[in-house]
């Protein structure tokens, strides 16, 4: 196949992908197409408006971790009020943890590892933040595609909120990718194609957030 021909199939993807149903919230993996569409992290792309979290939920003692849950999360649109998808999360957890808690044992505690395609908004930092406030045994860890408003002072402020709240707060890099892919989307065999700029994205938005997380002032 042509090379250029072959570009514009493997990065159809950039422009758009085909709406698929989406049985329930969560779900147990992400469509291949949406993956690459809603995680591309170009720092600002077009219609992307949506939000997707990947996340695993493990028991820690020991320092040894136990494999808990895992699967995938959207913005709830309809039929019931608007949500966005940390809120999901964060009610879902509520009502599971009751049966998450026979799966551990005394002394264990939770680590909870969010792979999110834009990092959450300030209201919704609020709310994860009362969240761990009353989930003490839950540590929370935020690998983020993207940098949501990263330029908005509330946006930047929520970002310092969660690190002062002690969670780890990072952006993804080929290796979150990868993972994300291989765990939490319906790959069907295929292995990660990495988009050309995927490690410079990555460069520039970390050192945007470690210059946010750093910064006091604003």
């Amino acid at each position: 196949m042509h090379l250029q021909v072959w570009r514009k199939v493997t990065e159809a993807w950039r422009e758009g992908y085909t709406l698929k149903p989406w049985s329930r919230n969560p779900m147990e993996r992400l469509y291949h197409d949406y993956f690459y569409f809603h995680f591309y992290n170009l720092p600002t792309p077009k219609h992307r408006n949506g939000c997707y979290i990947c996340y695993q939920v493990e028991g820690t003692k020991n320092h040894s971790r136990m494999p808990l849950l895992r699967g995938v999360f959207e913005n709830q649109f309809f039929p019931k009020k608007r949500r966005h998808t940390e809120l999901c999360f964060l009610s879902w957890f509520r009502t599971a943890k009751e049966s998450l808690d026979m799966m551990l044992s005394p002394g264990e505690k939770y680590r909870v590892t969010w792979y999110i395609s834009w990092s959450p908004c300030f209201a919704c930092v609020d709310e994860v933040v009362k969240f761990l406030r009353e989930h003490t045994n839950v540590e929370l860890i935020i690998f983020a595609a993207r940098l949501y408003h990263s330029d908005s002072l509330q946006y930047r402020q929520g970002l310092r909120k969660l690190h002062d709240a002690g969670v780890h707060v990072a952006i993804m890099s080929y290796y979150e990718f990868k993972h994300c892919l291989n765990d939490f989307v319906f790959h069907q065999g295929r292995s990660f194609c990495p988009w050309n700029d995927l490690n410079k994205n990555s460069k520039n938005l970390s050192n945007t957030l470690e210059d946010i997380l750093r910064n006091q002032e604003d």
